[in-house]
């Protein structure tokens, strides 16, 4: 998906470009946001999204947890859940029982 691209400190990326008068004609950096989206929802906790309230992963509440299978498991579900919700097909995989370390198959 195409849209307004962020960069790591979240704020809009600029890149101004003016007409031959000097009138700003393009500003705001556009390209694919589906990176950004799964970023958004895996740190958003449940109602920082004003619009869809129940979006949000909050993986902070996760990181402080021990993790078991079953927890590892509820983690997958959890994220394949979420961003379905926003229309994103992905496989997640996790490297051992380290939840912090999730790679995301779009």
């Amino acid at each position: 998906m195409t849209g307004i691209l962020v960069d790591e400190n979240y704020d809009l990326q600029v890149a101004v470009k003016r007409d031959s008068n000097g009138l700003i004609t393009q500003g705001l950096v556009l390209g694919n946001i589906d990176y950004q989206r799964c970023k958004f929802i895996i740190i958003a906790q449940k109602g920082e999204f004003k619009q869809v309230p129940t979006l949000g992963l909050g993986i902070d509440n996760y990181l402080k947890k021990t993790i078991s299978a079953h927890e590892k498991q509820k983690f997958i579900t959890e994220l394949k859940s979420e961003l379905s919700s926003d229309g994103i097909k992905a496989q997640i995989r996790i490297t051992g029982n380290d939840i912090s370390k999730f790679t995301i198959d779009i």
